[in-house]
């Protein structure tokens, strides 16, 4: 099983210790009691969560589950029956829905790029909309689209139907940020890309500085991307949360036999992206021979056991060194090492 962590040593010098306690920031989503019923049907069943500023929030669950449903109600385009929504300590039901969603990113699976306006004016719609000067809205069209790897220069002057599918996605992201809104909100945004071209978006997303600075609530189907891109995952089912909290915790410490069951397909993948090689080393051998610096890839003691077989198997080195350990380690000895801290 995975290590505890190491207790320090005692000793005879005794101290008084002083806690001071600050206050904590106040969340930038708080939503309280929500509730959304279609006819008979209960769709969102009494939720109560909240979301820090700069974190990314992953609603993850089955079909039907609801957490497309409450992603809308956060920009008010589905109205809730019952319950509040906060953004930035204000009711969202006391602004105009105009007004509420300028001040919030949304991105669909769709897209829903104007086919008209090239993508440079797609991605300043916005922006002009709320009166921005022309001259700071193209600065910060050209850096966007130069973020995601569409050169301005090129893509710019194009129209949404000479791009594939990827870029187009990548140009709603870039409209969803041209205003630089605190809060993004993303529907399923890769699930209409194919494999390839949704594992190169979605790390273009996650390698985002801009977003790290954003607040995120992200929807998805896929329990890799959720554990990829996610803070928190919120694990939806029948309207109700049954476990939120961060991924490895939802997959080594599952609150149900539903969150349990719902992770199972591809528990051994997750384990791999969620175990540390700090977890593992307490079960790597503790003598060998020094890895030579040109021929063992170094890598910290942070990186997941994922991260350390792909950097083998995308190079040529036969071995890996953690940080500040001398010995190399062969990928059997990771694997065997990764099995053990399992139990």
């Amino acid at each position: 099983m995975l290590a505890p962590a190491a207790t320090p040593a005692t000793t005879s010098i005794s101290c008084v210790a002083t806690f001071y306690f600050l206050p904590l920031p106040t969340p930038v989503i708080r939503v309280s009691h929500l509730t959304k019923r279609f006819g008979a049907q209960v769709v969102v069943d009494d939720l109560s969560f909240e979301v820090a500023a700069g974190e990314t929030l992953v609603l993850l669950g089955p079909s039907g589950c609801g957490k497309t449903t409450l992603l809308k109600t956060l920009n008010r385009l589905i109205e809730p029956d019952g319950g509040t929504i906060e953004i930035n300590g204000r009711d969202v039901r006391q602004q105009k829905p105009e007004e509420l969603r300028r001040g919030i990113g949304y991105v669909i699976q769709q897209v829903g790029l104007l086919p008209h306006l090239t993508v440079a004016q797609n991605v300043g719609v916005v922006p002009s909309l709320l009166g921005r000067p022309q001259v700071e809205t193209a600065a910060r069209t050209t850096a966007l689209l130069d973020r995601l790897h569409l050169p301005a220069e090129r893509f710019g002057p194009m129209l949404p139907a000479e791009l594939s599918g990827g870029q187009q996605q990548r140009v709603g992201l870039a409209r969803a940020l041209a205003a630089d809104p605190p809060v993004i909100l993303l529907d399923e945004p890769f699930g209409a890309l194919d494999p390839i071209t949704r594992a190169a978006v979605r790390h273009d997303f996650r390698e985002l500085d801009e977003l790290r600075r954003k607040t995120v609530v992200l929807v998805t189907h896929d329990v890799t991307e959720a554990f990829e891109l996610a803070d928190r995952i919120m694990l939806l089912n029948n309207g109700k949360i049954q476990q939120l909290g961060p991924p490895r915790e939802l997959l080594l410490r599952p609150a149900s036999d539903f969150v349990r069951s719902f992770f199972q397909a591809e528990q051994l993948a997750l384990q791999l992206r969620s175990i540390t090689l700090a977890e593992v080393q307490p079960y790597l051998p503790q003598s060998g021979q020094p890895a030579a610096t040109a021929d063992a890839i170094i890598i910290p003691f942070t990186a997941s056991v994922h991260e350390a077989l792909g950097l083998l198997d995308a190079s040529a080195a036969p071995a890996l060194r953690l940080t500040d350990r001398p010995q190399a380690i062969t990928r059997g000895q990771l694997l065997a090492a990764f099995g053990q801290a399992l139990g």
